[in-house]
Formats: structure tokens, C-alpha cells, sequence
């Protein structure tokens, strides 16, 4: 059937309508649709892998073909220099010239002597910061150097200016310090080896004048020199280093199979690399000599060393970072294990050129950029995090490795819609943000478990990673009119999954608590305010009797209400089935306060104890003054008596019961409400005497 289905989409009249269309006339249209859907999906998932398998078959195809023109390219230049010395000779023997042959233009740039090529190499340590390591491999020096403008290779724009050096082996680029002191002028950038980058030529396009291109995998630059003279110079110079470089490199090939055959005859192992370069360097006291003997158990027989850039370039270009990582361990260890020479010094030279392309490839895999996706979990760094580990770069690959996290928290909170009621939202924030962190914690202890020094880290980002949280949270749950109902229940939210670190060993309630703090202030402060103005106006238009529910099923809901609130014994404040021995102001304003506290106190943490009792004392002084002037007020003479009562309720019922839940939270003495107390003999004392008067 899938056969069948792969065969109608792929006919050239194909017809989407006609086939949806004969899909939908069927009897089962529901269950139709979904087994077609399967079926597109597990072809169009076979075409992608098809399609990637094709990818990297043609891939593996180019790469080989690369190489087999390498080689071509070293044939021909061989032929042409055939070529050059065959036209050399017929011009002498033309001319009957007796003097000595002049030199190659090759020989011309080459110092003449061993002095003068490390004092070449060694002006380098005077002009450029950062150069030590160019200058210690022997052999090297400078063939051509000069000024030149670095553009950008999509806007060509100038980017910078630079001075580049060109080595018999590689190209030095180097950039202007500003504000130089002393005889340095230059600072290192990069090193580009001759045998891994190509140059083209850039036709004069525009603003685009005397520029050449520089390709090196997996990058480009485009230079562009003063004037066409100097573009063709260099030009020139770098094709003719090029070319030297590939015949020396094709001449140490044909001596170590020379010597390889040589040591199998009279069974012994040699150190063919190091050889060669002593024979390319002739360094008498660092390098052993080939005559000289060698014990077979002190030496290992290298070939695979030989060809150690070519394969390493090969792996990047593939991608295989995990075979690059093992061939630069393999031959870091070995390297470490013999004894040091000059040899040595060009290999890891180059070795560790290789290892700065798989560094930045690698940074490339965990750098977050725009064409990028984030989804898949923090698992996807995985591969690019270990090799990084294993190249001894734990701290970059910790650092990267947060970075993308970072990223695609924040792509995940961002892409979170605002709609419904605000518990609805906080509880979808609540949720991504503390299952990344988890996500994110679990897959840090597994890639970084060798590495406890980074645990630290991990702590500092989640804290950075809670305050944006945070912000988000008080933006939305926190707004200056928001309830005290709605800040706990969101608060209590946040709360519950933060509590949920503990399964990956992370304690930061205490932190986010600290973070909350002002926004649960102010929203305190708030609700204050509101309370204040609602006693004023209840109090405004109170009549002084007691409350009248009409009828039993009010007053048994009532009470309900109030032993939700945590008001348990309000049932004695009614008689007469529906009557309560308090005003409707005063019941209003024991039910608001209570609805308060309750909600104050699930917010509860020891820093905002102060502002709670504040809070508390300043709602109930404010309703204790609106009775106060209404017990002393002619206009209420007859109701006195009754108001007295309301007075006595709020300081030996009301109040007893409020500081019995605050204490039950916040175990502590309540000091602060004791000046409070007084208010109550104060008013009592007054209504006695203005009694005596009357």
C-alpha cells in the first residue's frame, strides 16, 4: 500500500484535489484520512533519509574528487617544471652563455642561509603580538608581506585593515594595534596552512577593485590590495609558495617510502617524519640522524603521522568530529611520549591549527544565530559539548552550552500566548521555564560529570536564568492592581515548581522568594489601601442594627463562609435563626479581612512579616476610627450601645482570632499589636465619660 502511495505522488499529472477527493468519497473518511497521513509521513521521513544518504554520498564523492585533483595539480606543476628547465637550457645553449646559472625566482626569496631565515622568521617576534608559537616551527620564513584591506564577503564593505604575512607554509594574517607603545605593531589574528586554502581571483566589479579571495574550510575572506600591481604580487607569490610547498611535501612522501622499504630490509623501526625534516632542516643537534642506530623498542614507526593534516581536514569536512577528537588524542600522546626536536614542533604546529578549525566548528554547533532551531532539548548539544570536554575545553564548552540553553528558554517563554485567567498563564510559565531548568540540570550532570568544577557555573546561570524569570512572572502576576487572591495563588504556582529543582539537587526557593519580595509588597500595600476605602465607604451609609439575613439558609451559608475563612465559632454571633449580633459593615469588614489574611498568609516568608502585622494593624485602626466617630456622634446617641458591642467584638473576638493565625504561621509573640490593644480602653473610657456628662 505505502508502494501504492508513493507511486500515485509521484506521476507527473499528479492531482492533489482529485486524490484528496477520491480519499474523502470513501465510507470511513475519519479513519481514511489518518491511515493516509501515516503513510505520507513515513514517506516523506524515507525521503528525507534517502535524501540525506545521497547528500553524503556525493559529499564523500567530492572530497575524493578533491583529493585526486591534489594530486593532478602536483603532476602538472612537476611537468612544468620540467617544462621550465628544459626552456632554461635551450635559452643557455642558444646564448653559448659560460656563467653560472642565475637563481629561481624561488631561490631569490629563499634566505640564503640557515642565520638569515630565523633572523627573517625572528623579526616577527619584534613587529607582531601573539606570534610565538609561528616562529618556533624550524623552516619557516617570510616569503612576502604587505598591507591589506579585509571586506565583507557578503556587503563588501570594508571590515578592516590588516598586514598579512606570507610563510614558505602558511599565510599570517595579522591586524593594526592601536595606540602602540614600542616596536610592536601588529597583533596575531590567524594562520591559514598553504596546503588547506585555495586563492581566486575577484574580477573588478564595482566598488569591488584589486581584490582576491581566500577559501579555507569552512570559511572565506576577501582582501583587496592597493592597486592592481600589488594584487597581481600577491597573486603570484602565494600560487608560487603554493606549488613549492607541494613539491617539498610530494619529495618527503617519495623519502619516507624510501626509507620505509630501507628499514624493512635490515628490520629496524625509524622515525620516518622526523627524518625527513631533519633532512628539509638540516638541524645537526636536535634531530637524530639517519645513519644513526636505533633501538626498535624506543621507536614507532609513524606513517599514519604523515598523513595526520590531510585526514584531520577530511573529518571536519565530514563532520566525523568524533574520529577528528580521536586522532588529535592519538597523536598528542604520542607526541608526548618521544623525545622533542624540531620535528616535533612542525607537527604540532599543525596539529594545533587543526585543532582551532574542529574548536570553532564545534563553537558554530552550540552558537545560537537566527536560521538556527533551538528545539530538541538540551540532548542536541550533546555531541558537539562532549567532543569540546574531550579537547580539554570544559569552560568554553560550559559556557556555549548555557549560552544555547539561555536561548532557547527564552524562544520558549516568548513563544507563550497570553489569553484566559492569569493562574492559566503563570502555571503554562511556570511549567517550560522549571522543566528546561530540569531538563537542562539532568543533561549537565551527564555530560559534565567529569567535570565538577562547572557545577558552579550551572548554579550562577540558573540564578541569572530565575531573575528573567522573575520578571516575566511580576509583569504578569504581579501588577499593581492585582489581588491579594490572585498574587498567592500564582505565587503558590511559582512556589510548587521551584520545589521541583530538588530532583536535580538545586535549592532556590529562598532565591526567587528574594526576587518576589517587592512585587508581594506592593501588592500589599495595594490591597491596603482597598480595604481602607471599602470600610469608609460601608461605613458611610451603616445604620447601627444588627444584621438581618431574612431567613436560615443565608445565615447557614454565612456561617459556611466564615469557617472557610477560618472563622469557626462565628455560629455564636447568630440568633433567631437569621439575625447576627453585628452591623452589616462590621460583618462585611470581618469577611474581607479574614479573605485577606488568608491569602497574605499562604504568601508568607519572615521577610515580609513587618508588612504583614503593618498592614493588618493599619486596616483594623482605620475601622476602629470610623466606629470611634460613630459612637461619639450625637447622631447615634440611641444606637450607642449597640456600636459598643461592634467595638468589644473587634478586640476580644476579631483580634484574638487574627493573631492566633498570624502566630500559627509566623511563630512569633505579635508585639507589635499590643499598643494596639489600648485603643480599646481609650474608647471605652470615653464613652463612659461622655455618659456621666449626658
Amino acid at each position: 500500500m505505502a508502494d501504492h502511495v508513493k507511486k500515485n505522488l509521484s506521476k507527473d499529472d499528479f492531482d492533489a484535489q482529485k486524490y484528496v477527493f477520491d480519499i474523502c468519497s470513501g465510507g470511513d473518511v475519519y479513519n481514511e484520512l489518518l491511515e493516509h497521513r501515516q503513510k505520507v509521513q513515513h514517506l516523506s521521513e524515507d525521503t528525507a533519509i534517502a535524501l540525506k544518504k545521497n547528500v553524503y554520498r556525493n559529499y564523500t564523492q567530492f572530497i575524493e574528487t578533491a583529493k585526486e585533483i591534489s594530486y593532478l595539480e602536483g603532476e602538472m606543476y612537476q611537468l612544468s617544471h620540467v617544462l621550465t628547465e628544459q626552456k632554461s637550457i635551450m635559452s643557455q645553449m642558444l646564448e653559448m652563455s659560460i656563467g653560472k646559472k642565475e637563481a629561481s625566482v624561488r631561490n631569490k626569496d629563499l634566505p640564503q642561509n640557515k642565520d638569515d631565515q630565523k633572523r627573517t622568521i625572528a623579526s616577527l617576534l619584534d613587529r607582531v603580538e601573539g606570534c610565538s608559537r609561528i616562529t618556533e616551527v624550524p623552516g619557516r620564513y617570510i616569503v612576502h608581506d604587505g598591507d591589506l584591506v579585509e571586506l565583507d564577503t557578503d556587503t563588501f564593505s570594508e571590515v578592516q585593515r590588516v598586514h598579512a604575512y606570507l610563510l614558505n607554509d602558511s599565510l599570517v594574517i595579522t591586524t593594526f594595534v592601536p595606540n602602540r607603545r614600542g616596536p610592536v605593531r601588529y597583533k596575531y589574528q590567524a594562520l591559514y596552512e598553504l596546503d588547506s586554502l585555495a586563492v581566486v581571483n575577484v574580477r573588478d566589479v564595482g566598488p569591488v577593485k584589486n581584490a582576491f579571495k581566500i577559501l579555507m574550510f569552512p570559511d572565506q575572506r576577501i582582501y583587496r590590495a592597493d592597486n592592481s600591481k600589488t594584487k597581481r604580487t600577491w597573486l603570484d607569490k602565494l600560487e608560487e609558495a603554493k606549488k613549492t610547498k607541494a613539491a617539498a611535501d610530494t619529495h618527503r612522501r617519495e623519502l619516507a617510502e624510501q626509507m620505509s622499504v630501507e628499514s624493512n630490509d635490515y628490520n629496524h623501526k625509524t622515525d620516518i617524519y622526523g627524518f625527513l625534516l631533519s633532512e628539509a632542516f638540516d638541524e645537526d643537534d636536535d634531530v637524530m640522524s639517519p645513519t644513526m642506530p636505533v633501538e626498535s623498542s624506543s621507536m614507532l614507526k609513524v606513517d599514519w603521522l604523515i598523513e595526520l593534516p590531510e585526514d584531520l581536514d577530511m573529518c571536519i569536512a565530514q563532520r566525523n568530529f568524533e574520529e577528528a577528537t580521536d586522532l588529535i588524542i592519538k597523536t598528542n600522546e604520542y607526541l608526548d611520549s618521544i623525545p622533542q626536536s624540531p620535528a616535533l614542533k612542525e607537527m604540532r604546529a599543525r596539529v594545533d591549527h587543526r585543532v582551532k578549525q574542529l574548536t570553532e566548528v564545534l563553537t558554530r554547533e552550540l552558537q545560537v544565530s537566527p536560521d538556527r532551531s533551538l528545539r530538541g532539548g538540551p540532548q542536541v548539544t550533546r555531541r558537539a559539548v562532549t567532543e569540546l570536554i574531550r579537547l580539554g575545553r570544559a569552560t568554553q564548552a560550559c559556557d556555549l552550552f548555557l549560552k544555547n540553553r539561555s536561548a532557547s528558554i527564552k524562544q520558549s517563554l516568548r513563544q507563550l500566548r497570553i489569553e484566559g485567567a492569569t493562574s492559566m498563564y503563570i502555571t503554562k510559565l511556570c511549567g517550560v521555564f522549571f522543566n528546561n531548568i530540569i531538563e537542562t540540570g539532568k543533561e549537565f550532570r551527564i555530560t559534565f560529570s567529569e567535570n565538577q568544577g562547572c557545577f558552579s557555573a550551572f548554579v550562577v546561570w540558573s540564578k541569572a536564568e530565575l531573575k528573567t524569570f522573575a520578571n516575566h512572572f511580576s509583569r504578569q502576576a504581579l501588577a499593581k492592581k492585582t489581588s491579594v487572591a490572585i498574587v498567592a495563588e500564582c505565587v503558590g504556582i511559582a512556589r510548587t515548581y521551584c520545589q521541583q529543582l530538588s530532583v536535580i539537587g538545586l535549592e532556590l526557593l529562598f532565591a526567587m522568594n528574594t526576587l518576589l519580595l517587592r512585587g508581594i509588597r506592593e501588592a500589599m500595600q495595594y490591597n491596603k489601601e482597598q480595604l481602607i476605602e471599602a470600610s469608609r465607604h460601608r461605613n458611610v451609609d451603616e445604620r447601627w442594627y444588627p444584621l438581618n439575613l431574612k431567613n436560615p439558609n443565608a445565615a447557614n451559608n454565612l456561617i459556611q463562609e466564615m469557617f472557610q475563612l477560618g472563622f469557626e465559632d462565628f455560629n455564636t454571633l447568630v440568633y433567631d435563626s437569621c439575625f447576627v449580633s453585628l452591623s452589616s459593615s462590621n460583618v462585611a469588614f470581618t469577611k474581607v479581612l479574614l479573605s485577606f489574611l488568608l491569602d497574605a498568609l499562604k504568601l508568607y516568608v519572615p521577610e515580609l512579616y513587618p508588612d504583614l502585622i503593618w498592614t493588618i494593624k493599619d486596616v483594623m485602626e482605620s475601622h476602629v476610627h470610623l466606629m470611634e466617630t460613630a459612637v461619639m456622634s450625637d447622631r447615634f446617641a440611641d444606637e450607642r450601645p449597640f456600636i459598643m458591642t461592634n467595638i468589644d467584638y473587634l478586640f476580644t473576638v476579631l483580634l484574638p482570632h487574627v493573631e492566633k493565625k498570624i502566630k500559627g504561621v509566623a511563630d512569633r509573640s505579635l508585639k507589635e499589636l499590643k499598643d494596639f490593644r489600648n485603643r480599646h480602653r481609650q474608647i471605652t473610657r470615653k464613652v463612659q465619660n461622655l455618659g456621666a456628662l449626658i
